[in-house]
């Protein structure tokens, strides 16, 4: 490894005689990967509110049926789009794909304004889900290929709170407009094309992923990219302490090895551990989130809200997005398994807790409900950081695709089969079946997450690294 040069608060100096900021480039690739993910979160909220709201039932015949076909079509979409285009830009790059992908949604957006059937939102809403299957694939892998590795954790926690933000604004919009302009429920669906279009202006001239360039034996183009990003030259590179360790992070991307892309890696006996916990304590995570937050207002009148359950499902979306902060204040302290175990368990008690239903105080059932969105806040930053993690760069998207897509399987699942199982069963063995899902995930944590934090990627999604053998890696500032 280089030695470190002397820090200089101004920037970075190399022989160019130039000077950068690496964070000033950080951010600006951290606020155009999140905007995708604002847009992922924002999407999924408009279209549950405008399904909230009454009008485009009455004005298109939204049934029970094309309710629940609506509310999937995205999940869907996003499953094919994680599942087929992760491993095409494990192939192509990431810089391509980065642009093509928020291009397709936005044009689906605008096509929302001019619906006149139930079938058209359902076809949008799949393609407009491909779109955003691309961008999980593609935009936390390629900031997470950049992020110095103390606050990688942060970096990439960002992209999912930003998720959260989108959620709590488009379910703001969606209940501004069900309350004063009901009949203007496709505005509420298209309006995901304004942020669509201020993340495409934040994406233009971003370069191609050097770790990626390096895995494909391009390593000048990978030098070339370091030095206009970070202003580093080989593996000579100056920062001040917010962006400690860089040094080492640029000197891992050079040990990057040339490597071909082969979809079978991830169930080879070096990987398949690792692909079977991402994709299951993601789907652990969603399963009931989705479910229970595109039906809140049901959920919570069967709680026992009544008229107030429109306004305690928006209460419902900020208390996540609280946890969200929470989850992103602790990653690089505590480490990521500490705020996936316990709040998953977390979880499954809240959830246990709501299932009793009205024998429990209204007072208790809510804040039990509201305790459940909390705990899921906290770890929902994970799948936004593990998957990222533990997989090498030649298969990194094609991986985190892999457990999107197993993710959006779980999350399509639950949002059918909840409005079906609310009215067929109740909300006591609903919440109960709710709370199964995440004891599976505390366990499958548990037994399987490793402990990635402060470790370089190289380490991390080494093939030699199995189950939980990195719980006792090396801390922060070793090599």
């Amino acid at each position: 490894m280089s030695s470190r040069a002397a820090h200089s608060p101004e920037g970075i100096s190399h022989p160019g005689g130039s000077t950068r900021d690496p964070r000033r480039f950080l951010w600006r690739l951290t606020a155009a990967t999140g905007g995708g993910m604002f847009i992922d979160g924002f999407v999924f909220a408009s279209v549950a509110s405008a399904l909230a709201g009454s009008a485009m039932s009455r004005e298109i015949g939204v049934t029970l049926t094309w309710a629940t076909l609506i509310s999937s079509s995205t999940l869907v979409g996003t499953f094919f789009g994680g599942l087929f285009l992760g491993y095409l830009t494990d192939r192509v790059g990431r810089r391509p794909m980065f642009t093509i992908d928020l291009s397709v949604f936005l044009a689906s957006a605008v096509l929302m304004l001019f619906v006149t059937a139930p079938w058209q939102v359902m076809v949008l809403g799949l393609v407009m889900g491909l779109a955003v299957g691309a961008d999980y694939s593609i935009g936390s892998p390629l900031l997470a290929e950049f992020a110095p590795r103390v606050r990688r954790g942060n970096y990439l926690g960002v992209l999912e709170i930003l998720w959260n933000v989108g959620y709590v604004v488009a379910y703001l919009i969606g209940y501004l407009i069900n309350s004063h302009w009901p009949s203007a429920w496709n505005i509420t669906l298209a309006a995901s094309a304004v942020p669509a279009v201020i993340c495409l202006m934040l994406r233009h001239g971003l370069p191609e992923s050097p770790r990626w360039l390096m895995s494909k034996g391009r390593r000048e183009e990978a030098l070339e990219v370091l030095t206009e990003s970070f202003g580093a030259t080989g593996t000579r590179t100056t920062l001040d302490a917010d962006t400690a360790d860089i040094d080492a992070d640029t000197a891992d991307i050079h040990a990057e090895q040339a490597e071909d892309t082969r979809y079978s890696m991830l169930f080879s006996p070096d990987y398949i551990l690792r692909t079977v916990f991402v994709c299951t304590f993601w789907i652990c995570i969603v399963l009931p989130y989705f479910a229970l937050t595109f039906f809140q207002p049901t959920v919570l009148t069967a709680i026992g809200m009544g008229s107030s359950a429109l306004a305690g499902a928006l209460l419902g979306t900020i208390v996540a997005l609280v946890g969200a902060v929470t989850g992103w204040f602790l990653v690089d302290k505590v480490g990521r398994r500490k705020i996936l175990i316990w709040p998953m368990f977390g979880c499954a008690l809240a959830l246990f807790l709501v299932a009793l239903g009205h024998r429990l105080p209204l007072w208790a059932g809510t804040a039990c409900f509201f305790g459940y969105l909390f705990s899921y806040g906290i770890m929902s930053i994970l799948p936004g950081v593990y998957p990222e993690e533990v997989f090498p760069t030649a298969i990194r998207t094609s991986g985190v695709g892999l457990a999107s897509a197993a993710s959006r399987i779980g999350a399509a699942v639950g949002t059918f089969l909840l409005p079906l199982g609310l009215e067929h069963l109740g909300l006591g063995w609903c919440m109960a079946g709710m709370g199964v899902v995440s004891l599976i995930g505390g366990v499958t944590a548990l037994a399987w997450a490793p402990e990635t934090n402060g470790r370089l990627l190289t380490d991390t999604g080494h093939r030699a690294q199995r189950g939980r053998r990195l719980v006792a890696a090396a801390p922060v500032g070793q090599g």
